[in-house]
């Protein structure tokens, strides 16, 4: 008999600023209670949300709060909080509400739920557990805490004679924390003198202490005994984990890992991760983190030097986002003069000083572009200026005047040291191997006898001692440019730029803007409407023109995307999380003894089972004694339901 459980739902607290904690990523959770349901409704998990809610907001998380949620609610929720997450951060789902258990699979009921004909319609009713730890696994988060306060007694498992409780959860995945309010197939007490569960009173009032500086296994062991204490031992919540390091709440202050000679490195790599998704206030934050710690050293003269910059860029930010292009500009501008090689924040400067009327000024930043930015970069920068030239002669001076030297090899390696150089033993070298320069010319077709000069650079390997800005160079791509110089021709090096791991679709023009696709999981193949010339898997770079674009997204085993992209004359940017889909196999035979195995897990005790699959081929075995029986193939897509009769040997 498919066994259904009814069970209570989660809750999403409105957003605040996020506020990092001892883990050095962001807090985020989701909170959804449902009460008003049309045939059994509650009247506490409402409140239970809001009681988490607020724990949590008291311990640094940012919240989504949600009540009384649709299926669409659900799903447009969830979709939010996964966007949120980072790999650095932690992740926390809390469910208040009425729930189902189908096949030894969790569901979560929306408040628009209405009975089918068939258990198989309720599940594609609800939301899949299942389905939300499949998807916290794809964004691996640093930490997934999971808690459902969703095993009340209820009217519907009645109705059709189902077995009440949650079922064990199935594939939770690695560093994932789970906690249900009671037992698996275990019906929890009610609390008709209260506003909140017995298990959400008890969490909550713990969570919010800031003087409670306990581990998260210590508060479920606390939360465990003082509920099991107040329903005279009918309901225990119970917890299984998979986390490989601790967390708190609210962190104490002699925590083991403040003295770790290592935490403050980690805190500056995860700066540089938040700075580079112009996450300013995490970076910041981080970066304060590491002043405070005070390591010395390299380490914290890097982070002292940083953190003007972070402050400039976030200052901009805000107030260009708030319009006040007067205000925004300068700090732009002063950003570029902290880091010269923060081009991103130059086209911005030039984009605040053109929507305040300033043009020579947004002149002077293109001009700064045009000396230390990529090769693409500069396309842009002259094409700005091209236009500009229309209605400023200084803009039409400028671009006449050619691209200016690359600054001197002293700023560009500022602050970075590569050991002591011996200048003899170099000079010793290049005269004993010579540089062979028709190995480097030979596919230029320069005329006969052409003088050509190559300016060298040598760079020792990078080692795991390298400072961050020696990281950055050691990452670097030095690009290599023919240019004319009068009558001659000289090879030099022109550009120094960041190489990110992307390949490039083919181009039929230059004249086309970048736009960088990446996808999660990445090799996805992605197409362009209307240019069959445009195509590459993921990540990579297109060259589309500046306009609305449609750009398909596709890799088997996962859902199609269909993605509009409004690519802009600065180049445009699309992330896109790939949906996996499912199939369901249905094992049917004779009621035995017969265990159904999948990935080397047994899924089922026994046959009749169904197993819910990701979307493939697979060959189904019959094994007896270590022995195959038989086999069989098939093909799993998409919501498809596959029958196997199982035959004893």
């Amino acid at each position: 008999m498919l066994r259904i459980t009814l069970a209570c739902v989660l809750s999403l607290a409105a957003a605040i600023p996020a506020v990092y904690a001892q883990e050095g990523g962001k807090r985020v959770a989701l909170i959804i209670g449902n009460d008003a349901y049309a045939i059994s409704p509650l009247k506490n998990a409402v409140n239970d949300a809001r009681a988490i809610d607020e724990a949590l907001r008291a311990s640094n998380f940012r919240t989504i709060l949600v009540e009384n949620a649709k299926k669409a609610d659900m799903e447009s929720k969830i979709g939010e909080f996964l966007d949120l997450l980072g790999p650095d951060d932690t992740a926390l789902f809390f469910y208040a509400g009425h729930g189902v258990q189908i096949t030894n699979e969790n569901f979560l009921v929306p408040v628009d739920f209405v009975p089918g004909n068939s258990i198989s319609s309720a599940k594609f009713s609800c939301m899949s557990v299942a389905q939300i730890f499949d998807e916290l696994n794809r964004k691996r988060a640093k930490k997934n805490i999971v808690i459902l306060d969703a095993c009340r007694s209820n009217p519907v498992a009645e109705k059709y004679s189902l077995e009440a409780g949650l079922a064990q959860p199935q594939n939770p995945g690695k560093e994932t924390y789970i906690a249900f309010s009671t037992g698996p197939g275990q019906v929890a007490a009610d609390n008709p003198d209260g506003r909140n569960s017995w298990f959400t009173e008890a969490l909550s009032e713990y969570v919010k202490q800031p003087g409670l500086t306990l581990e998260l296994n210590e508060v479920f062991t606390k939360v465990k005994k003082r509920v099991s204490d107040a329903t005279e031992g009918r309901q225990t919540p119970w917890t299984i984990s998979s986390l490989t390091g601790s967390f708190y709440f609210h962190a104490p202050v002699n925590l083991e890992t403040e003295n770790d000679p290592t935490l403050a490195e980690k805190w500056f790599d995860d700066a540089q991760r938040r700075e580079q998704r112009e996450d300013w206030a995490a970076a910041i934050g981080l970066t304060n983190q590491i002043l405070k710690k005070k390591p010395g050293g390299t380490l914290e003269e890097a982070a002292r030097n940083r953190l003007p910059y972070l402050t400039a860029r976030q200052e901009a930010q805000q107030r260009f986002d708030a319009g006040d292009y007067a205000a925004a500009a300068p700090l732009f501008e002063q950003a570029v003069k902290l880091d010269p090689f923060s081009i991103d924040a130059a086209f911005q400067g030039v984009n605040s000083y053109l929507l305040n009327g300033r043009v020579p000024d947004a002149i002077g930043l293109l001009k700064a572009i045009r000396i230390r930015g990529t090769s693409a970069s500069t396309r842009k920068a002259n094409a700005m200026l091209k236009e500009l030239s229309a209605v400023s002669k200084e803009a039409g001076t400028e671009l006449q005047a050619g691209v200016a030297e690359p600054p001197p090899i002293e700023e560009i390696f500022s602050g970075a040291h590569f050991g002591i150089p011996d200048w003899d033993a170099g000079a010793r070298r290049l005269e004993s191997a010579p540089v062979d320069i028709a190995k480097w010319t030979k596919n230029l077709n320069l005329p006969e006898q052409m003088p050509v000069q190559l300016a060298q650079l040598a760079v020792s390997p990078a080692t795991s001692s390298l400072t961050p800005a020696e990281t950055a160079v050691a990452n670097a791509v030095f690009h290599v440019e023919l240019l004319p110089t009068g009558d001659k021709r000289d090879l030099k090096i022109r550009r120094i730029a960041l190489a990110p791991a992307l390949s490039y679709a083919k181009v039929r023009s230059p004249s086309g803007v970048p736009v960088k696709v990446t996808t999660e999981p990445p090799g996805a193949e992605l197409t362009v409407d209307g240019d069959a010339e445009q195509h590459c898997p993921s990540p990579c770079v297109l060259n589309l023109a500046a306009a609305r674009q449609m750009i398909h997204i596709h890799l088997d085993g996962f859902r199609t995307e269909n993605r509009a992209v409004d690519v802009k004359a600065a180049g445009s940017e699309l992330a896109v999380a790939l949906q996996q889909e499912f199939g369901v196999v249905e094992f049917q035979g004779s009621q035995g003894d017969t265990p159904v195995v999948f990935d080397g897990r047994q899924v089922a005790s026994q046959v009749p089972a169904t197993v819910r699959v990701p979307v493939g081929k697979y060959e189904i075995r019959t094994m007896q004694e270590g022995k195959i029986v038989n086999r069989q193939d098939v093909e799993v897509s998409a919501l498809s339901k596959s029958v196997i009769t199982v035959k004893k040997p």
